[in-house]
């Protein structure tokens, strides 16, 4: 039987136990504060989440991200390669990062090694759950072209929404094309956004963050069964409330809370809350 293994990108947002218990492989990416470079879910550099929330408004330069040197995802494959028959790296969407890229060229410096690079389509959790369900597979023993056949499946089931705070950090990331030309217009209205097999949409406008939750919560509920939910923010009011409104949605082994990384905050900015939601088959 083929060992499959399988790894990921910290955009991902896979929660640590959850990794460990699974045997995934995280890379983290990097945010760049200041002068100083750090590698996202590490505590070394003495910022944890919630600080760097709570900082970010008051930060003279915006932070900006950047992906792993390709060597880096190569280490990760070599370490990998002592266990592993074949590895299935999911990673952000390209249309967000050129995280796909590098993942594939570091495979390139391991040619003992069968690594199978997957476009996600997503971010935070919307990635993570197809992480969650391949390496759940890769534990029952299924073969890499089965998990490969389960992600492809998955990819259009899975939804993140997520009302923002402000969109000045999404229209300074320039990731986005229409954030930047509506930011102007409605930097004092919360807006709604959606992923989805690799684009950002714009959903729409909220006055209030009472009525983000409502909207949040309708788009959720609109999606009919969902498998998979996990309630996003980046230390916004009303984390509580969301929660209570979707849980029933779903099982509680399959319902998680999690602070997005510092990578997608630099992008969204403090304040955020969200969904990543897999409906049913």
């Amino acid at each position: 039987m083929s060992r499959v293994f399988i790894l990921t990108d910290s955009t991902s947002d896979v929660p640590p136990e959850v990794a460990e218990q699974l045997h995934i492989t995280v890379v983290p990416a990097y945010i760049q504060i200041g002068n100083h470079s750090y590698r996202d879910g590490f505590s070394s550099g003495g910022l944890s989440r919630e600080e760097f929330y709570a900082q970010l408004p008051a930060m003279p330069v915006v932070p900006t991200t950047a992906v792993p040197p390709a060597h880096e995802f190569a280490m990760a494959y070599r370490r990998l390669a002592a266990e592993a028959d074949e590895v299935i790296a999911i990673v952000v969407s390209t249309n967000l990062s050129g995280m796909y890229n590098v993942a594939r060229l570091g495979a390139q410096d391991v040619p003992e090694l069968r690594v199978h690079v997957v476009d996600s389509g997503q971010v935070t959790m919307g990635l993570g759950w197809m992480v969650i369900a391949a390496a759940e597979a890769a534990a029952e023993g299924q073969s890499a072209q089965e998990i490969l056949a389960l992600i492809e499946d998955m990819k259009p089931r899975v939804h993140v929404y997520a009302a923002l705070d402000t969109l000045e950090y999404l229209r300074r990331s320039g990731r986005v094309s229409w954030a930047r030309a509506k930011a102007a217009q409605i930097l004092r209205i919360k807006p709604i956004v959606e992923v989805l097999l690799g684009k950002v949409t714009d959903m729409g406008r909220t006055r209030t963050g009472r009525r983000a939750i409502e909207r949040l919560v309708e788009l959720v509920r609109a999606l009919g069964p969902l498998e998979r939910l996990a309630i996003l923010h980046t230390f916004a009011p009303g984390i509580e409330n969301l929660s209570h409104h979707l849980a029933y949605l779903c099982s509680p082994g399959h319902l998680l809370t999690v602070v997005a990384t510092t990578i997608v905050g630099a992008h969204v900015g403090p304040r955020g809350l969200g969904v990543a939601a897999v409906t049913a088959k």
